[in-house]
Protein backbone atom coordinates (compact mmCIF):
# COMPACT_ATOMS: atom_id res chain seq x y z
CA UNK A 1 0.00 0.00 0.00
CA UNK A 2 2.91 2.32 0.86
CA UNK A 3 4.35 1.59 -2.44
CA UNK A 4 1.31 2.17 -4.57
CA UNK A 5 1.00 5.48 -2.04
CA UNK A 6 4.34 6.70 -3.53
CA UNK A 7 3.83 5.89 -6.76
CA UNK A 8 0.71 7.41 -7.09
CA UNK A 9 2.64 10.41 -5.39
CA UNK A 10 5.08 10.63 -8.19
CA UNK A 11 3.06 10.27 -10.70
CA UNK A 12 0.97 13.43 -9.55
CA UNK A 13 3.91 15.46 -8.93
CA UNK A 14 5.02 14.42 -12.89
CA UNK A 15 1.54 15.19 -14.17
CA UNK A 16 2.03 19.06 -12.63
CA UNK A 17 5.45 19.54 -13.71
CA UNK A 18 4.31 19.55 -17.63
CA UNK A 19 4.20 23.63 -18.50
CA UNK A 20 5.12 25.17 -21.96
CA UNK A 21 8.98 25.61 -21.66
CA UNK A 22 10.76 27.32 -24.94
CA UNK A 23 12.53 23.86 -25.83
CA UNK A 24 8.82 22.70 -27.09
CA UNK A 25 8.49 25.82 -29.15
CA UNK A 26 11.85 25.50 -30.47
CA UNK A 27 11.18 21.59 -31.29
CA UNK A 28 8.16 22.63 -33.06
CA UNK A 29 9.71 24.64 -35.40
CA UNK A 30 12.28 22.32 -36.32
CA UNK A 31 9.25 19.35 -37.02
CA UNK A 32 9.52 17.20 -33.80
CA UNK A 33 5.43 16.45 -33.15
CA UNK A 34 5.65 17.48 -29.69
CA UNK A 35 2.88 16.63 -26.91
CA UNK A 36 3.42 16.72 -23.17
CA UNK A 37 3.42 13.36 -21.27
CA UNK A 38 0.84 12.49 -19.05
CA UNK A 39 1.53 9.24 -16.56
CA UNK A 40 -1.11 6.65 -16.94
CA UNK A 41 -1.19 3.46 -14.96
CA UNK A 42 -0.03 0.33 -17.34
CA UNK A 43 -1.33 -2.95 -17.52
CA UNK A 44 1.01 -5.66 -16.32
CA UNK A 45 3.93 -6.43 -19.51
CA UNK A 46 4.11 -10.29 -18.67
CA UNK A 47 4.36 -12.89 -16.63
CA UNK A 48 7.85 -12.61 -15.92
CA UNK A 49 9.38 -10.68 -12.59
CA UNK A 50 10.49 -7.31 -13.60
CA UNK A 51 12.14 -7.43 -10.02
CA UNK A 52 15.20 -8.62 -11.44
CA UNK A 53 17.74 -8.25 -15.31
CA UNK A 54 20.31 -10.42 -16.45
CA UNK A 55 22.90 -8.49 -17.66
CA UNK A 56 26.38 -9.59 -19.27
CA UNK A 57 29.04 -7.77 -18.02
CA UNK A 58 32.59 -6.93 -19.82
CA UNK A 59 31.20 -8.32 -22.80
CA UNK A 60 33.38 -6.10 -24.62
CA UNK A 61 36.73 -7.83 -23.78
CA UNK A 62 35.55 -11.25 -25.31
CA UNK A 63 37.84 -12.55 -22.01
CA UNK A 64 39.39 -16.32 -21.85
CA UNK A 65 40.23 -15.98 -17.97
CA UNK A 66 37.92 -13.68 -14.78
CA UNK A 67 38.74 -13.49 -11.27
CA UNK A 68 36.24 -13.24 -8.61
CA UNK A 69 36.53 -12.58 -4.93
CA UNK A 70 33.80 -11.43 -2.27
CA UNK A 71 34.23 -8.03 -1.24
CA UNK A 72 35.08 -7.23 2.29
CA UNK A 73 32.13 -8.21 4.93
CA UNK A 74 30.82 -10.92 2.44
CA UNK A 75 31.07 -14.54 1.34
CA UNK A 76 30.10 -16.42 -1.73
CA UNK A 77 29.13 -19.66 -2.76
CA UNK A 78 30.24 -21.45 -5.72
CA UNK A 79 29.43 -24.34 -7.85
CA UNK A 80 30.36 -25.52 -10.77
CA UNK A 81 30.07 -29.31 -12.13
CA UNK A 82 29.11 -30.70 -8.38
CA UNK A 83 32.38 -28.73 -7.04
CA UNK A 84 30.74 -26.77 -4.66
CA UNK A 85 33.21 -23.86 -2.75
CA UNK A 86 32.90 -20.81 -0.02
CA UNK A 87 35.04 -17.75 -0.79
CA UNK A 88 35.30 -16.74 2.94
CA UNK A 89 35.48 -12.71 3.25
CA UNK A 90 39.71 -12.43 3.14
CA UNK A 91 39.25 -15.12 0.37
CA UNK A 92 41.86 -13.83 -2.33
CA UNK A 93 40.39 -13.90 -5.89
CA UNK A 94 39.17 -17.44 -7.95
CA UNK A 95 40.57 -17.35 -10.79
CA UNK A 96 38.29 -18.61 -13.94
CA UNK A 97 39.45 -19.85 -17.67
CA UNK A 98 37.69 -20.84 -20.77
CA UNK A 99 39.07 -24.41 -21.13
CA UNK A 100 38.13 -26.60 -24.07
CA UNK A 101 34.62 -24.66 -24.06
CA UNK A 102 34.18 -25.35 -20.51
CA UNK A 103 34.78 -23.18 -17.32
CA UNK A 104 37.80 -23.91 -15.37
CA UNK A 105 38.36 -22.18 -11.61
CA UNK A 106 41.36 -22.57 -9.34
CA UNK A 107 42.60 -21.20 -6.13
CA UNK A 108 45.80 -20.42 -6.98
CA UNK A 109 47.60 -21.43 -10.37
CA UNK A 110 49.55 -24.49 -8.80
CA UNK A 111 45.89 -26.14 -7.75
CA UNK A 112 43.83 -28.57 -9.05
CA UNK A 113 41.75 -27.14 -11.36
CA UNK A 114 37.75 -27.87 -11.12
CA UNK A 115 35.63 -27.92 -14.61
CA UNK A 116 32.38 -28.18 -15.72
CA UNK A 117 29.70 -25.97 -18.39
CA UNK A 118 28.66 -23.51 -15.72
CA UNK A 119 29.99 -21.75 -12.63
CA UNK A 120 27.00 -20.08 -10.29
CA UNK A 121 28.06 -18.05 -7.66
CA UNK A 122 25.81 -16.25 -4.45
CA UNK A 123 25.71 -15.26 -1.01
CA UNK A 124 25.46 -17.72 1.61
CA UNK A 125 22.22 -16.58 2.16
CA UNK A 126 21.09 -16.49 -1.51
CA UNK A 127 17.77 -14.52 -1.18
CA UNK A 128 17.78 -11.33 -3.51
CA UNK A 129 17.52 -9.12 -0.67
CA UNK A 130 20.74 -10.20 0.67
CA UNK A 131 22.60 -10.30 -2.64
CA UNK A 132 26.04 -10.86 -3.02
CA UNK A 133 28.36 -8.25 -3.49
CA UNK A 134 31.46 -9.37 -5.49
CA UNK A 135 34.64 -7.92 -7.21
CA UNK A 136 34.99 -9.81 -10.64
CA UNK A 137 37.85 -8.58 -13.23
CA UNK A 138 39.02 -9.00 -16.41
CA UNK A 139 43.11 -9.43 -15.17
CA UNK A 140 45.05 -6.38 -16.37
CA UNK A 141 42.48 -4.76 -17.86
CA UNK A 142 38.76 -3.94 -15.41
CA UNK A 143 37.60 -4.50 -11.84
CA UNK A 144 34.53 -4.04 -10.99
CA UNK A 145 31.93 -4.34 -7.85
CA UNK A 146 28.57 -5.84 -8.86
CA UNK A 147 25.91 -6.61 -6.64
CA UNK A 148 23.25 -9.73 -7.10
CA UNK A 149 24.06 -13.24 -8.39
CA UNK A 150 26.55 -14.63 -11.39
CA UNK A 151 26.76 -17.24 -13.29
CA UNK A 152 29.63 -17.84 -15.90
CA UNK A 153 30.01 -20.08 -18.84
CA UNK A 154 32.06 -20.47 -21.77
CA UNK A 155 31.06 -18.97 -25.02
CA UNK A 156 32.96 -20.57 -28.09
CA UNK A 157 36.42 -19.56 -26.68
CA UNK A 158 35.55 -16.92 -24.04
CA UNK A 159 33.64 -16.20 -20.85
CA UNK A 160 29.95 -15.12 -20.76
CA UNK A 161 29.82 -13.43 -17.12
CA UNK A 162 25.72 -12.92 -16.32
CA UNK A 163 24.75 -11.21 -13.04
CA UNK A 164 21.18 -11.41 -12.17
CA UNK A 165 20.69 -7.89 -10.29
CA UNK A 166 17.88 -6.22 -8.89
CA UNK A 167 16.33 -3.18 -11.36
CA UNK A 168 16.74 -0.55 -9.36
CA UNK A 169 20.38 -1.08 -8.76
CA UNK A 170 20.71 -1.53 -12.01
CA UNK A 171 18.83 1.56 -13.07
CA UNK A 172 21.28 3.58 -10.30
CA UNK A 173 24.53 2.13 -11.78
CA UNK A 174 23.59 3.04 -14.94
CA UNK A 175 22.82 6.42 -14.39
CA UNK A 176 26.00 7.01 -12.16
CA UNK A 177 28.24 5.42 -15.32
CA UNK A 178 25.82 7.40 -18.09
CA UNK A 179 25.17 10.86 -16.38
CA UNK A 180 27.90 13.81 -17.57
CA UNK A 181 29.59 14.91 -14.56
CA UNK A 182 28.15 18.01 -12.37
CA UNK A 183 24.54 16.98 -13.97
CA UNK A 184 21.73 18.05 -11.74
CA UNK A 185 19.10 16.20 -10.32
CA UNK A 186 16.60 16.82 -12.73
CA UNK A 187 18.19 15.56 -15.08
CA UNK A 188 19.76 12.30 -13.46
CA UNK A 189 15.96 11.33 -12.62
CA UNK A 190 15.32 11.76 -16.17
CA UNK A 191 18.20 9.33 -17.14
CA UNK A 192 17.10 7.15 -14.35
CA UNK A 193 13.68 6.60 -16.34
CA UNK A 194 15.42 6.43 -19.53
CA UNK A 195 17.21 3.91 -18.16
CA UNK A 196 14.67 1.92 -16.31
CA UNK A 197 12.29 2.19 -19.64
CA UNK A 198 15.29 0.98 -21.60
CA UNK A 199 15.67 -2.24 -19.21
CA UNK A 200 11.70 -3.44 -18.98
CA UNK A 201 11.22 -3.00 -22.90
CA UNK A 202 14.06 -4.63 -23.79
CA UNK A 203 13.88 -7.91 -21.14
CA UNK A 204 15.05 -11.25 -23.57
CA UNK A 205 16.18 -9.02 -26.03
CA UNK A 206 19.12 -11.64 -25.87
CA UNK A 207 19.44 -14.95 -25.57
CA UNK A 208 20.29 -16.21 -21.73
CA UNK A 209 20.22 -12.23 -20.74
CA UNK A 210 18.43 -9.41 -20.80
CA UNK A 211 21.02 -7.19 -21.96
CA UNK A 212 24.84 -6.40 -21.78
CA UNK A 213 26.83 -3.44 -20.59
CA UNK A 214 28.04 -1.99 -23.88
CA UNK A 215 27.48 1.55 -24.65
CA UNK A 216 25.96 0.31 -27.18
CA UNK A 217 23.01 -0.85 -25.26
CA UNK A 218 24.11 0.53 -21.20
CA UNK A 219 26.80 1.24 -20.05
CA UNK A 220 27.14 -0.22 -16.26
CA UNK A 221 30.00 0.56 -13.98
CA UNK A 222 29.76 -0.53 -9.83
CA UNK A 223 26.79 0.28 -8.22
CA UNK A 224 26.86 3.94 -6.25
CA UNK A 225 26.69 4.27 -2.81
CA UNK A 226 23.10 4.74 -1.35
CA UNK A 227 23.87 8.60 -0.98
CA UNK A 228 24.85 9.33 -3.89
CA UNK A 229 22.91 11.90 -6.63
CA UNK A 230 22.45 8.64 -9.21
CA UNK A 231 20.80 6.51 -6.10
CA UNK A 232 19.01 9.53 -5.06
CA UNK A 233 17.52 9.87 -8.95
CA UNK A 234 16.61 6.19 -8.70
CA UNK A 235 14.60 6.36 -5.72
CA UNK A 236 12.56 9.63 -6.46
CA UNK A 237 11.26 8.14 -9.74
CA UNK A 238 11.01 4.27 -8.59
CA UNK A 239 8.73 2.25 -10.75
CA UNK A 240 8.26 5.04 -13.51
CA UNK A 241 9.30 4.40 -17.19
CA UNK A 242 8.08 5.75 -20.56
CA UNK A 243 5.29 4.34 -22.63
CA UNK A 244 4.38 4.77 -26.47
CA UNK A 245 1.05 4.38 -28.45
CA UNK A 246 1.60 1.29 -30.42
CA UNK A 247 -1.48 2.15 -32.97
CA UNK A 248 -1.01 -1.03 -34.75
CA UNK A 249 -1.83 -3.26 -31.61
CA UNK A 250 -3.73 -0.31 -29.84
CA UNK A 251 -1.46 -1.10 -26.77
CA UNK A 252 0.55 1.14 -24.73
CA UNK A 253 3.89 -0.48 -25.21
CA UNK A 254 7.62 0.33 -22.84
CA UNK A 255 9.84 2.43 -24.81
CA UNK A 256 13.25 0.81 -24.94
CA UNK A 257 14.66 4.42 -24.26
CA UNK A 258 17.49 4.71 -25.73
CA UNK A 259 20.03 7.87 -25.25
CA UNK A 260 23.78 9.50 -26.09
CA UNK A 261 26.32 11.61 -24.91
CA UNK A 262 25.66 14.36 -27.50
CA UNK A 263 23.76 14.69 -30.68
CA UNK A 264 25.67 17.50 -32.54
CA UNK A 265 22.83 19.36 -32.38
CA UNK A 266 19.91 17.79 -33.47
CA UNK A 267 18.91 14.12 -32.62
CA UNK A 268 18.78 11.11 -35.40
CA UNK A 269 15.96 8.85 -36.08
CA UNK A 270 16.59 5.70 -37.08
CA UNK A 271 16.65 5.53 -40.50
CA UNK A 272 19.69 7.71 -40.24
CA UNK A 273 21.83 5.20 -38.63
CA UNK A 274 20.59 2.49 -40.84
CA UNK A 275 18.04 1.14 -38.60
CA UNK A 276 14.78 0.05 -40.75
CA UNK A 277 13.56 -1.03 -36.84
CA UNK A 278 9.52 -0.78 -36.36
CA UNK A 279 8.51 0.65 -33.42
CA UNK A 280 8.42 4.17 -31.58
CA UNK A 281 9.41 6.36 -34.53
CA UNK A 282 12.52 8.14 -32.80
CA UNK A 283 12.14 11.91 -34.19
CA UNK A 284 14.70 14.45 -35.17
CA UNK A 285 14.49 16.59 -31.95
CA UNK A 286 16.16 19.81 -32.04
CA UNK A 287 18.61 20.46 -29.08
CA UNK A 288 19.37 23.53 -28.13
CA UNK A 289 22.71 22.92 -26.45
CA UNK A 290 24.54 21.17 -28.81
CA UNK A 291 23.32 23.61 -31.37
CA UNK A 292 25.78 25.86 -29.65
CA UNK A 293 28.25 23.71 -28.26
CA UNK A 294 28.83 21.22 -30.59
CA UNK A 295 31.11 18.43 -29.89
CA UNK A 296 33.08 18.13 -32.67
CA UNK A 297 35.77 15.18 -33.32
CA UNK A 298 38.36 14.71 -35.77
CA UNK A 299 39.92 11.32 -36.65
CA UNK A 300 42.51 9.78 -38.81
CA UNK A 301 40.98 5.95 -40.22
CA UNK A 302 42.71 3.42 -41.67
CA UNK A 303 41.96 2.97 -45.86
CA UNK A 304 38.86 0.29 -46.59
CA UNK A 305 42.14 -1.80 -48.56
CA UNK A 306 44.58 -1.61 -45.58
CA UNK A 307 45.28 -5.60 -44.54
CA UNK A 308 44.88 -4.20 -40.82
CA UNK A 309 41.05 -2.92 -41.14
CA UNK A 310 39.63 -6.07 -40.99
CA UNK A 311 36.63 -7.15 -43.17
CA UNK A 312 34.06 -5.51 -41.43
CA UNK A 313 35.99 -2.15 -40.81
CA UNK A 314 35.55 0.51 -43.58
CA UNK A 315 37.06 4.05 -43.49
CA UNK A 316 34.12 6.13 -42.96
CA UNK A 317 31.50 4.05 -40.77
CA UNK A 318 28.05 5.24 -42.49
CA UNK A 319 25.87 2.93 -40.14
CA UNK A 320 25.80 2.72 -36.60
CA UNK A 321 26.43 -1.29 -37.03
CA UNK A 322 29.76 -0.18 -39.28
CA UNK A 323 31.06 1.98 -36.42
CA UNK A 324 30.17 -0.25 -34.22
CA UNK A 325 32.45 -3.36 -35.71
CA UNK A 326 34.83 -0.29 -36.86
CA UNK A 327 35.22 0.60 -33.08
CA UNK A 328 35.35 -2.92 -32.12
CA UNK A 329 38.80 -3.58 -34.09
CA UNK A 330 40.33 -0.02 -33.38
CA UNK A 331 39.33 0.81 -30.58
CA UNK A 332 35.67 2.32 -29.09
CA UNK A 333 36.79 5.93 -28.89
CA UNK A 334 37.96 5.50 -32.77
CA UNK A 335 35.15 6.91 -34.46
CA UNK A 336 33.02 8.81 -32.14
CA UNK A 337 29.73 8.80 -34.35
CA UNK A 338 28.68 7.78 -37.33
CA UNK A 339 29.77 9.60 -40.46
CA UNK A 340 27.28 11.25 -42.65
CA UNK A 341 25.02 14.35 -40.81
CA UNK A 342 27.49 17.31 -40.59
CA UNK A 343 30.84 15.25 -41.32
CA UNK A 344 33.41 15.70 -43.54
CA UNK A 345 36.52 13.56 -44.50
CA UNK A 346 39.71 14.46 -46.61
CA UNK A 347 42.35 11.99 -48.01
CA UNK A 348 45.39 11.28 -46.00
CA UNK A 349 48.44 9.43 -46.60
CA UNK A 350 47.56 5.85 -45.81
CA UNK A 351 43.96 6.67 -44.30
CA UNK A 352 41.83 9.81 -44.09
CA UNK A 353 40.46 11.92 -42.17
CA UNK A 354 37.17 12.67 -40.97
CA UNK A 355 35.50 15.01 -39.28
CA UNK A 356 32.16 15.12 -37.46
CA UNK A 357 29.22 16.31 -34.72
CA UNK A 358 28.20 14.62 -31.59
CA UNK A 359 29.44 11.63 -29.90
CA UNK A 360 26.99 8.01 -29.67
CA UNK A 361 24.54 7.13 -32.21
CA UNK A 362 22.55 10.62 -30.94
CA UNK A 363 19.31 8.59 -30.77
CA UNK A 364 16.60 9.72 -28.32
CA UNK A 365 17.67 11.75 -25.06
CA UNK A 366 21.15 13.66 -25.10
CA UNK A 367 22.96 13.74 -21.95
CA UNK A 368 24.77 16.98 -22.24
CA UNK A 369 21.46 18.96 -23.68
CA UNK A 370 19.28 17.45 -20.77
CA UNK A 371 22.24 18.53 -18.15
CA UNK A 372 21.83 21.86 -19.90
CA UNK A 373 18.09 21.27 -19.68
CA UNK A 374 17.95 20.76 -15.83
CA UNK A 375 20.47 23.74 -15.18
CA UNK A 376 17.76 26.35 -16.81
CA UNK A 377 14.87 24.68 -14.57
CA UNK A 378 13.50 22.03 -16.83
CA UNK A 379 11.94 19.06 -14.70
CA UNK A 380 12.64 15.53 -15.55
CA UNK A 381 9.06 15.15 -17.19
CA UNK A 382 9.74 17.92 -19.68
CA UNK A 383 12.86 16.84 -20.28
CA UNK A 384 11.79 13.68 -21.50
CA UNK A 385 8.47 14.98 -23.20
CA UNK A 386 11.27 16.81 -25.12
CA UNK A 387 13.55 14.16 -26.24
CA UNK A 388 10.45 11.40 -26.68
CA UNK A 389 8.01 13.22 -28.05
CA UNK A 390 4.60 11.30 -27.74
CA UNK A 391 5.26 9.45 -24.79
CA UNK A 392 3.93 9.33 -21.74
CA UNK A 393 5.06 8.52 -17.97
CA UNK A 394 3.85 5.28 -16.99
CA UNK A 395 4.31 3.41 -13.38
CA UNK A 396 5.30 -0.14 -14.05
CA UNK A 397 3.83 -3.38 -11.92
CA UNK A 398 6.75 -4.88 -10.13
CA UNK A 399 4.95 -8.58 -9.49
Amino acid sequence: MRRLDKTQALIARARSAFRTVFWIATASACGALMKPAVAQPLQPLHQQSLRTVRIEVFSLFRPKELRLRPVAGSSLAVELGGYHLTLPKAASFLIIHEIDGEVQLQLTPESEPAQGGALHAHALDSRLENSSRFWLEVPGKLRRQFIGTLEILAHGQTLEAVVTMPLETAVASVVQAESPSGARMEALKAQAVAARSFLVARQSAHSGFDFCDTTHRQFLRSPPGRASPAAEATRATEELILTWRDEESAQDRPLPAMYARSCGGRTRTLREIGDPGKGYPYYPVHCVYCSHHPEVWRRETLSATSPDAGSHSTAEPRTEKDRLSFNRIHGWGSIPSIVGRSADSADNAGGRWVTGRGVGHGIGLCQLGAADMARLGASFAEILAHYYPNTRLASIPLQ
